[in-house]
């Protein structure tokens, strides 16, 4: 199917109309004014919980790139290499790290703006990064997208989370590398019995 053909915009308004009947639907069956579903608004959830397991998996297959192409350059290293050689690798990696959860708040960003919650972005990328970081809403969505900014803030727990345990086992990499290229450069002296 090609974007842009008859079939196409079908299949794409074919999906929104049974989205809406499937949403009428639950809300119909539960009751739209229920508890139930004053305390799970669906659309929120669908919206939330899709975009959180979007930037959960965006972000293991990521840290996993990121991860391998750390290990696979310290084994490298194991050479005859210069010391300052290791201190980029880890600076670069670190960078790497910032970049992947400044490329997530985009990608919540980016649901905000296309969902239209937030039609700026730049206000979009504010909001998203005050919950990602977990410091709070700078300013409040409208009611029924009220389970939105938490479902942000458990995005930002799981891969700062996530980050750091990988981070923890780079540093631990990062001064092997480190002791093993001084070393090198600096053997130890031999000592002899005198016996």
């Amino acid at each position: 199917m090609i974007a842009g053909t008859p079939t196409h915009r079908m299949a794409t308004s074919t999906l929104s109309t049974d989205l809406d009947k499937l949403l009428s639907r639950i809300e119909g069956a539960v009751g739209a004014d229920s508890p139930l579903a004053q305390a799970l608004p669906v659309p929120d959830i669908i919206f939330g919980g899709g975009l959180l397991v979007i930037v959960i998996m965006f972000h293991a297959f990521w840290i996993r790139f990121v991860t391998g192409s750390f290990l696979k350059h310290t084994q490298a290293m194991r050479g005859n290499v210069k010391l300052w050689r290791a201190d980029v690798l880890f600076a670069l990696t670190v960078v790497a790290l910032l970049t992947l959860h400044l490329t997530e708040v985009v990608l919540w960003s980016t649901g905000f703006v296309l969902g239209q919650l937030v039609t700026d972005w730049g206000r979009a990328t504010w909001f998203v990064f005050n919950c990602y970081t977990a410091l709070g809403e700078p300013f409040h969505l409208s009611r029924e997208w009220r389970l939105v900014p938490s479902m942000i803030a458990a995005s930002g727990i799981f891969t700062f989370a996530w980050t750091a345990s990988v981070l923890v086992n780079f540093v631990a990499r990062y001064n092997e590398l480190r002791a093993s290229i001084i070393a090198r450069k600096n053997p130890a002296p031999v000592e002899f019995d005198d016996g």
